[in-house]
């Protein structure tokens, strides 16, 4: 059995003697470029409606149309010859650039959710608060949190 393909992101291997590496080679440059630091302008489910540029991806969402049907929750990424598709991986984050968050594939891709400070309540504690502040603070400044609204 020949293996031609890796297996958790299928970058294409080169077997002995095959004709033009250099296609192999590119599409495993290609798929790197896509998933070693993933970020994606959008969730789109309709890709005429865009416009890509060379390295531009989007996760494909539900109910996929035209080149993207059948890719739902897959990264599509635009190399200037065509889309790349890329199969999530579990617990892979995206950053997903249209709503300045990160997504989380758990089976489907999750979004974070925005976290608030709390407010109200019949007794305040300030120290309490500020402390909490400061965490959320440092958490949203990670990345790993979304701003509150």
């Amino acid at each position: 059995m020949t293996i031609s393909r890796t297996a958790r992101i299928e970058l294409p291997l080169l077997a002995v003697g095959q004709s033009h590496k250099e296609l192999f080679h590119n599409e495993a440059l290609a798929r790197l470029d896509f998933v070693l630091h993933p970020h994606v302008q959008a969730i789109e489910s309709d890709p005429s409606s865009l416009v890509p540029e060379n390295g531009q991806s989007w996760l494909v969402g539900a109910d996929a149309t035209d080149a993207w049907a059948g890719r739902e929750d897959q990264i599509a990424g635009w190399t200037g010859n065509g889309w790349l598709f890329i199969a999530p991986l579990a617990l892979m984050r995206v950053f997903v650039e249209s709503i300045d968050s990160f997504a989380t594939y758990r089976g489907a891709w999750q979004l974070n959710d925005a976290v608030t400070s709390p407010s109200g309540g019949s007794v305040i504690d300030t120290e309490s608060r500020f402390a909490i502040d400061s965490l959320l603070a440092a958490l949203q400044e990670q990345g790993i949190l979304k701003p509150g609204l």
